[in-house]
């Protein structure tokens, strides 16, 4: 089991819709997507459990209504250049939708060559499945029978709210996420919490490739930084970072624990039954 500490210490997360289609509505006319970005109080293969108000600050800092120069992306495959851009967000906030709170997202999606070809494929439910690419900003953990008077708190208040909630039961724990960094919401083929699943590698060779499109990524990166340092492209250049070292950072992917329980030993380092959990310092870009 993480703690929270270990979590927050991520460079780049991404999280499924929870949704078999996260697609709600296709139009035509307007050229508009309405969808479903992610489901609130679902328990997902993180056990992270993401509450209504946890994108409430990225929406006012950089959605669509804001004045921020990067604004939150519609991107595909969570990979985060110009080519693989979607869609603009025209509307992005959290709401009640078919009795689940949700974050609900509008895009309009270009009348250009690339962008005939995504929305034919939204209009053939070839594009049906939406993640979000974020970072952690406030977690808690919630833990069953726990000693800790504020994680039995966190149980006894938020188990009730889980959509599933037979997931807290088998590992008897979960995560609270209360405040996220929404950096952009991306089409996928398959709802995954992890990024490498969508470099397409499968083979033995599955680490070699990831590498390669990782340092063919930096070189991009390095090629925008030469040709622009304006802030928007400072702040696409400093996502892209984030989410390359997450990558190199998942090349070895473990599924969640059991239930453990954490505790402080002599030098304050929070540890597991398992041993200590190495907390990665986060750098600060740009």
């Amino acid at each position: 089991m993480e703690t929270t500490e270990a979590k927050i210490s991520k460079y780049f997360g991404v999280k499924t819709a929870s949704y078999q289609s996260s697609v709600k509505e296709i139009n035509d006319s307007e050229r508009t997507i309405k969808a479903i970005a992610n489901t609130y109080f679902y328990i997902d293969s993180d056990q992270d459990m993401l509450i209504p108000g946890c994108a409430k600050k990225s929406i006012a800092d950089r959605g669509p209504l804001s004045s921020a120069v990067a604004k939150i992306k519609h991107q595909a495959d969570h990979n985060l250049n110009t080519r693989n851009a979607v869609g603009r967000i025209t509307v992005l906030d959290e709401r009640k939708y078919e009795g689940n709170d949700v974050l609900y997202f509008e895009s309009f999606i270009p009348d250009t060559m690339k962008g005939e070809n995504d929305l034919g494929n939204y209009q053939e439910g070839l594009f049906d499945n939406h993640s979000i690419g974020f970072r952690y900003k406030q977690l808690e953990l919630a833990e069953r029978d726990s000693q800790e008077a504020e994680w039995a708190a966190n149980w006894a208040k938020y188990y009730p709210m889980a959509l599933n909630p037979e997931e807290a039961d088998k590992y008897g724990y979960f995560y609270v996420v209360k405040e996220i960094e929404l950096f952009e919401i991306s089409v996928v083929s398959f709802g995954m919490n992890t990024l490498t699943p969508y470099l397409g590698s499968k083979s033995k060779d599955k680490n070699k490739n990831i590498i390669k499109d990782s340092l063919d990524r930096i070189d991009l990166i390095k090629a925008q930084l030469k040709s622009s340092l304006d802030k928007k492209v400072r702040k696409e250049v400093d996502l892209q970072v984030l989410q390359l070292k997450q990558i190199l950072s998942e090349l070895e992917i473990k599924e969640p624990s059991k239930k453990t329980t954490q505790h402080a030993n002599e030098s304050g380092t929070k540890e597991t039954k398992k041993g200590p959990i190495t907390i990665n310092s986060l750098s600060k870009f740009i």
